[in-house]
């Protein structure tokens, strides 16, 4: 007996063949669009860009003063700054300040406990009103005496007596008054002022401790800040400039920009020059000095310094971005009244400041590309646009 077949999926030849038919219609139909596309009016044809003109950013030359810096790494540095320390040993009674406190000379800062130097001061006193009764008792003595040398009443081995008398209290008298001043100058260090005009730092003790005159870290410390220096070192080989510019001016003008040279903090002018140069390091050191009314300057702060030493009246400068170098030499790129560029090769002169000296080559008022510069050829057209701000 023969088994019956078992069920499965099977699809008729007739679906077979319309799905067939379906995926060849859709492959003619494919290859009509292409063919009629092909066919059809030509794709548009890209832009040339060698014509487009180049945007660019120009400055004008212009003609004015160029001064020449030098320019140096410098440590602001206090003119004056002390550790306020107890001259007299005691209890520290009250401090008189704040921390980061503006002070001004003689205001009062700390005060120690003066019941021991006032005592000691009254005994000094004491004991030199002694001495001076002592002493005017013996000058009596020598006046009757020496009366009575003169009657040659009295012996002159007393009258000698006597008047050794008056000389040994008259040294007892100096020595008490010394005492005396002593006494006053430990009972004025009780009181403890600011020696100058500044700022005060970070106390290091508070009142109530007892403090002592040689305590080595002191009560705290107080800095000049208005005015307030500059420390920074150039290298020998531009003392000569240095030396002619001050033949030329004696105060010479010094500017502080901060870290980054980026912003101007202060100026003021070089005040000192070193009497000799650090073997180490081939450099000689200055101060400039800074009035720095609005405190922006900072003891110990980072700057960088540029000193003028050279002035040029009547110049024509560019600004450096736009100087280009090639086998002729150094060229920049002029835009004339058509908006177009040629090259121009320049003499160039020195720099400072982010513009430099044409000493030919260009005349004032011309323009020159600072931006856009390097898809620039000569004859290239172009589009004004106004410089990026930094």
């Amino acid at each position: 007996m023969s088994l019956p077949p078992s069920p499965g999926p099977h699809f008729p030849r007739k679906r077979l063949v319309l799905i067939a038919a379906a995926l060849a219609l859709a492959v003619l139909a494919t290859l009509a669009f292409w063919y009629a596309g092909s066919k059809g009016s030509p794709a548009a044809r890209p832009p040339d860009y060698g014509q487009i003109p180049v945007a660019v950013a120009i400055e004008a030359a212009t003609a004015g003063p160029l001064q020449r810096d030098l320019h140096a790494l410098g440590t602001i540095t206090p003119l004056a700054q002390v550790t306020l320390r107890s001259q007299v040993d005691g209890e520290l009674l009250k401090l008189h300040f704040t921390e980061g406190q503006a002070v001004t000379r003689g205001q009062l800062l700390a005060e120690i406990d003066a019941r021991p130097y006032l005592a000691a001061l009254a005994a000094a006193e004491g004991e030199l009103a002694r001495t001076q009764a002592l002493l005017e008792n013996a000058e009596a003595d020598l006046q009757r005496y020496r009366k009575l040398a003169r009657q040659e009443a009295v012996a002159g081995q007393q009258l000698d007596t006597a008047e050794a008398q008056v000389r040994a209290y008259a040294a007892q008298r100096q020595r008490n008054q010394a005492q005396v001043a002593d006494a006053r100058r430990l009972l004025d260090h009780t009181r403890i002022v600011a020696p100058h005009d500044g700022r005060i730092g970070l106390r290091r003790v508070d009142a109530g401790n007892h403090v002592r005159a040689d305590d080595a870290n002191g009560l705290t410390t107080l800095v000049q800040t208005r005015p307030i220096s500059a420390l920074f070192n150039i290298s020998e080989t531009r003392l000569d400039i240095l030396r002619a510019a001050q033949a030329r001016d004696s105060a010479l003008r010094v500017q502080a920009w901060d870290a980054d040279d980026r912003r101007l903090l202060a100026e003021g002018t070089l005040e000192a020059l070193d009497n000799r140069i650090q073997a180490a390091s081939g450099t000689v050191r200055l101060r400039a000095r800074f009035d720095n009314a609005d405190e922006s300057l900072f003891p110990n702060q980072f700057i960088n310094i540029r000193l003028a030493v050279v002035q040029q009246d009547h110049v024509i400068t560019i600004p450096t971005a736009a100087i280009q170098y090639g086998s002729e030499g150094a060229f920049v790129f002029v835009i004339d009244g058509d908006s177009r560029a040629s090259r121009r090769v320049l003499n160039l002169g020195p720099a400072n400041a982010g513009r430099i000296v044409v000493q030919s080559g260009l005349a004032e008022d011309e323009r020159v590309v600072v931006e856009g510069v390097d898809r620039l050829h000569d004859g290239r057209d172009v589009q004004i646009v106004e410089p990026q701000k930094s």
